[in-house]
């Protein structure tokens, strides 16, 4: 296995390219510090959000997996030495 999926590669890259976004955004702004912290504040809370959605959508996906897994595991016949 590669270690990382495609999926978690984009999502990485994805809130990678928000954060340096974000941050880029507040250093050109023209508002003043207090109005920036506030809207850093709710897109942190935002990509928080989405990120703990994310994560728990891919270990739903995850424990789906393994009890199918053990299911083909248990329903597979016994293999006796001789």
């Amino acid at each position: 296995m590669s270690g990382q999926s495609s999926t978690s590669k984009i999502i990485l890259a994805l809130l990678a390219g928000a954060a340096i976004g974000a941050g880029a955004a507040l250093l050109l702004s023209p508002n003043d510090g207090k109005t920036n912290r506030k809207k850093l504040k709710e897109k942190v809370d935002e990509l928080s959000e989405e990120f703990c959605d994310s994560l728990q959508e891919k270990a739903e996906k995850l424990m789906d997996d393994i009890e199918e897994e053990m299911d083909d595991i248990e329903d597979e016949p016994e293999v006796k030495n001789a």
